[in-house]
């Protein structure tokens, strides 16, 4: 079976057919006469068990060829005939829950009693001559443009009301996200100028992100989570110290009864697109989110985008009662259609360029925005049946104000909706009689332990649910532990040879590589994908860095404990090593450690570049010099000295020195070595791989240091390193 499934491996052939031209060339042609072998580069083919006739070497290159051929026809057909992995999930409550929503009224439940009411406070935001700049980009430097500095946002000033739902409109270009993201605190790089209040007070971003919510264009859940489970995270973070879990739980029902999402409670979120929920209950989901911190304001960067009307239409209603409860909602829109223009209270419209054109009511069936605009000079009148919405985009256009020669911002200057919204904010612009700066007390948000055990618990949560990751996880590990069980079945248990030793090295050199790497590579598209969510939860102050780094590492230990069992109860036994329980200790130990600093270096990676093809790209050049310098291609005796420096570097080649000496350093059996005189396994050890017992305790040390350096390392970089700039 081992000799079967050696050569229907193309490896095999590769390495043949490389060994074979080297080792047949004239300068190994030094006569040495063993086991036939009548050449120096005979017996070492003849040592490493390879082909030693030149004929061979063709039939290996052709054989290969015949690889490549097969494998590229293989993927021709799977991309043919194969049809995507991925059924998007049709949740089957979801025709239920339309149907009791037809004659639902939110506060009429039969358990009404049981309602709890978590109290906010209604807040107004004002903004006060708003200027925001960015480092002119380089294009337009080159192009000749000598500012420094590009304004996308001009004296834009306005206030937004409790209960009064805001449409911010505009073209392409008109800043409207800008201006959100300016008044929400999300900006990570630019220049603001100008004043936004809270109430009167100035806005401080630490307390404004506790009492306000932001619901981003791109729906961003943890996938493995369930829509339940999703809310207590939210809620569990987001509400004050003092609410005890029993009423969270009260006020999560209630917001899903109010986001209609009570039928979908248990449904996993999946990933958008491909399973789990649609577009649109996504987008709900993201609603309840911000809304079970019970926010006072909330942000929702175009909540319709991407859903078809009847989505467009749920997603709308669900605002609609949000801002019926009291809270300050503004919403950016893009061209939206009649009835979710109509249901906007008030709008607030820029020109490209980010200065205001209107901002004011909009009044029955659009009239006042309506009005305002036909009492300019030029601007064409609105045709029977049009929508408003779409109007006003057109006649705000560039071109068009360039083609009938106005400027909207200048005539808004001077209009009476200007006059209007600088007396309003004016006269609300200063703190009401009795009305405190906002301030929390220390100890009224959840402190650092309990947003650790927070992040472990949705940890736990996602890494239960995912089952492609780890059934490739376990899978892996069980068939390599088979593999290698019956590849090198029994070879521990009788050494006689040099070759013998380097059986057993090969063992360790794939027990502390092979899963190892398949551990990192397998973990970092799971760590990519929270890491987005990652800064949606950090930019809303749900938890510190710390407790997120911690608890991410902390849910791989059991994990990897279970891992290290199965490849260690298998693996052990099967290749004969002695069954003492101070050696086997030693494997499970190492075999540990190794999957932890794997595990770890992965999570870094991730951490430290933008994107998952470079965390993969940086992964697999370390593991290389790894692979390289391990102990096992080349041992740390043969290594020139310039280059040793980078086998002690090595984690890989501390777990290879520990497996092998913990094994054999105490083996006393004779063993013949070609061309030397028979020697003890452990001076082998000692003399030619370099394996001395005065470092054993050293390399272990060595893990120890490599794990925390790897695990401090990852906080650092989640910590200080953001690839996502706004």
């Amino acid at each position: 079976m081992v000799a079967v499934g050696c050569w229907i491996s193309p490896f095999t052939y590769a390495q043949n057919a490389v060994a074979l031209n080297e080792f047949l060339d004239e300068r190994w042609a030094t006569e040495f006469y063993y086991a036939n072998a009548n050449t120096v580069g005979e017996a070492i083919l003849k040592i490493r068990g390879l082909l030693t006739k030149w004929h061979w070497y063709w039939i290996c290159v052709i054989i290969l060829f015949g690889f490549s051929m097969v494998f590229n026809i293989l993927t021709i057909f799977a991309l043919e005939f194969m049809k995507s992995p991925h059924k998007h999930q049709v949740n089957a409550s979801a025709t239920k829950l339309k149907m009791d929503c037809k004659n639902h009224k939110i506060g009429t439940s039969n358990t009404s009693t049981s309602k709890l009411v978590l109290l906010f406070q209604p807040l107004s935001i004002f903004f006060d001559h708003i200027n925001y700049f960015v480092d002119m980009p380089k294009e337009m430097i080159k192009n000749g443009v000598l500012e420094k500095k590009l304004q996308l946002l001009q004296d834009v000033s306005g206030v937004f009301r409790p209960g009064v739902l805001t449409a911010l409109m505009g073209i392409t270009g008109a800043g409207k996200t800008t201006l959100l993201d300016v008044l929400a605190g999300r900006k990570t790089g630019g220049y603001i100028e100008g004043t936004i209040r809270i109430e009167g007070y100035p806005k401080k971003q630490e307390t404004f992100s506790r009492i306000s919510g932001y619901c981003e264009q791109n729906d961003i859940h943890s996938p493995n989570m369930t829509v339940h489970e999703s809310l207590q995270f939210s809620a569990w973070l987001r509400l004050p110290a003092n609410v005890k879990s029993h009423e969270r739980d009260i006020f999560i029902d209630e917001v899903m009864d109010l986001v209609e999402l009570t039928g979908l409670k248990n449904a996993m979120v999946g990933m958008a697109g491909v399973t789990g929920l649609s577009a649109e209950q996504r987008k709900r989901l993201t609603i309840a989110v911000e809304l079970v911190a019970s926010p006072s304001i909330i942000f929702m960067d175009e909540p319709t985008t991407g859903l078809d009307a009847r989505a467009a239409a749920i997603v709308m209603r669900t605002i609609r009662k949000t801002v019926d409860t009291g809270r300050t909602v503004v919403c950016t829109i893009h061209q939206p259609s009649i009835g979710i223009f109509e249901s906007f209270d008030e709008l607030l419209l820029m020109k490209r360029g980010g200065q205001i054109i209107y901002s004011g009511s909009l009044g029955p069936l659009s009239s006042n925005m309506i009005n305002y605009f036909e009492g300019i000079p030029s601007v064409p009148r609105i045709k029977e049946g049009q929508n408003p919405a779409s109007w006003v985009l057109d006649i705000s256009s560039p071109t068009t104000e360039y083609d009938i020669g106005v400027d909207y911002a200048e005539i808004y200057r001077s209009s009476y909706l200007y006059r209007d919204n600088m007396n309003l904010i004016t006269e609300l612009g200063h703190p009401k009689p009795n009305m405190e700066d906002l301030y929390f007390p220390r100890g009224y948000w959840q402190n650092f332990m309990t947003q650790y055990v927070a992040c472990l618990w949705k940890q736990r949560c996602a890494y239960w649910k995912n089952v492609e990751h780890n059934g490739v996880r376990f899978l892996n590990t069980f068939v390599v532990s088979i593999l290698f069980g019956v590849v090198f079945w029994k070879i521990g248990s009788t050494i006689t040879q040099q070759q013998d030793v380097f059986n057993i090295l090969g063992v360790v050199y794939g027990s502390s590589l092979f899963l190892g790497f398949n551990n990192c590579t397998s973990l970092q598209p799971v760590v990519v994908m929270e890491r987005v969510v990652l800064y949606r939860e950090k930019a809303a102050g749900m938890y510190s860095t710390l407790a997120y780094t911690i608890a991410q590492m902390a849910i791989e230990l059991p994990y990897i404990l279970v891992q290290v069992l199965v490849f260690a109860s298998i693996v052990y036994p099967m290749i004969g090593f002695q069954m003492t329980t101070v050696k086997f200790f030693w494997f499970v130990l190492y075999m540990m450690l190794s999957f932890m600093y794997y595990t770890l270096y992965g999570m870094m990676t991730v951490a430290l570049t933008p994107n998952l093809e470079m965390a993969a790209g940086l992964s697999f050049l370390i593991y290389v010099f790894w692979n390289v310098f391990s102990g096992f291609i080349i041992g740390r005796e043969l290594i020139p000295i310039w280059w040793r420096w980078v086998y002690w570097a090595n984690p890989a080649a501390w777990t290879v020195y520990g497996l092998m000496f913990s094994q054999l350093g105490d083996r006393m059996e004779l063993i013949r070595v070609p061309g030397q005189p028979d020697q003890t396994v452990r001076e082998f050890l000692e003399g030619y791989l370099g394996l001395e017992a005065r470092y054993f305790h050293l390399i272990t040390y060595l893990h120890l240091v490599v794990i925390a350096l790897f695990a401090f390392l990852f906080f650092i970089f989640v910590k200080h390193l953001k690839f996502e700039q706004r």
